[in-house]
């Protein structure tokens, strides 16, 4: 029990953090927005983003945050302005990352039915945007 409320407190707090990145533009700040990101990475995942592949990977601490049902449109969102960011400092590899970051997330609640909103239909473009961006 305690470890689960402690776990809810964590994801409380990073919605807050991932909330305030978020106003942060990652296409018009890139800089400002990765070394945001940065910092989130390091304090929530215990890693920068020279090693966001980390993120693909099974492991179990890493993922009650990532794979959070009530972080998963902060999260993509997150990643998909990363994406833009990277695609801006030409970090194409780390945009290519991100994309499959988001795919993750998206497959372990791809069972959750969500009604389609205005910001599910931006997060659906972006990500098509960004998918383009990736593969020219």
């Amino acid at each position: 029990m305690l470890r689960r409320d402690f776990i809810s407190k964590i994801i409380e707090q990073m919605v807050n953090a991932v909330a305030r990145l978020l106003e942060l533009n990652g296409k018009e700040e890139p800089q400002k927005f990765l070394n945001q990101f940065d910092e989130l990475m390091n304090t929530y995942f215990k890693l920068n983003s020279d090693k966001l592949n980390l993120l693909l990977e099974n492991e179990e601490e890493r993922d009650a945050l990532l794979l959070d049902e009530k972080l998963k449109n902060y999260q993509i969102r997150m990643f998909i302005d990363a994406g833009f960011a990277f695609i801006e400092t030409e970090q194409s590899e780390k945009a290519k990352i991100c994309v499959q970051i988001i795919e993750r997330i998206q497959q372990q609640h791809s069972n959750v039915f969500e009604f389609p909103t205005i910001e599910s239909s931006k997060i659906t473009q972006d990500l098509i945007e960004l998918k383009e961006l990736i593969s020219v």
